[in-house]
């Protein structure tokens, strides 16, 4: 095996050391790790991935996940009579998997049309405040909104996975993008 020479300044020298003895003597199986994960890294980089990084779960607390990818397209569809908002992420990952980021969550939109449609209808908006129904003093609990969100994050192989799993003018739209056609050449 050919020997290679590496010069270190006295700065750094601490940092070796220490490495050195993690790596039980074995620096040189050390430095090869870290030139593996950096030139992954790079090479993710130049290619346009960068470090994603969601939550997952149903409820609070949420577990975090992280992944090089990079976003190829987002939506947004209203659900359950526009009382929530499923919101679909789709990313290529840096091993060229598609990963989809799904957040189902209130609809907080609606809220402000309805407050606007019940204020001009001439009707006022009377909060009644009972402490004994709810130690926080609202007779509404606010919070149960949040305790349905879900957060998932799915993994698909392919294209042809992916297909079954996402919208129809969604997975089309990625396809355009993939193949090199997501800019049209208008002659106008």
């Amino acid at each position: 095996m050919p020997n290679r020479t590496i010069y270190v300044a006295d700065a750094d020298m601490p940092i070796f050391e220490k490495a050195q003895k993690l790596a039980g003597d074995n620096l040189s199986a050390a430095i090869a790790q870290a030139l593996r994960i950096f030139v992954e890294r790079e090479e993710s980089r130049q290619g346009g991935f960068e470090d994603i990084i969601v939550k997952v779960g149903k409820g609070r607390p949420y577990q975090q996940k992280q992944f090089s990818g990079k976003l190829l397209a987002k939506r947004r569809v209203p659900i359950q009579g526009n009382t929530r908002m499923l919101t679909i992420s789709v990313y290529q990952t840096a091993k060229g998997r598609f990963a989809v980021y799904t957040k189902n969550q209130p609809n907080w939109s609606g809220w402000s049309a309805r407050w606007s449609k019940h204020k001009h209808s001439g009707k006022s908006w009377d909060v009644d405040v009972n402490v004994d129904v709810n130690p926080s003093g609202w007779q509404y609990d606010w919070w149960s909104y949040y305790q349905d969100d879900e957060l998932r994050l799915d993994v698909y192989e392919s294209l042809d996975d992916l297909k079954e799993n996402i919208p129809e003018e969604m997975f089309d739209a990625i396809v355009r993008y993939l193949q090199g056609g997501d800019i049209e050449i208008l002659d106008i």
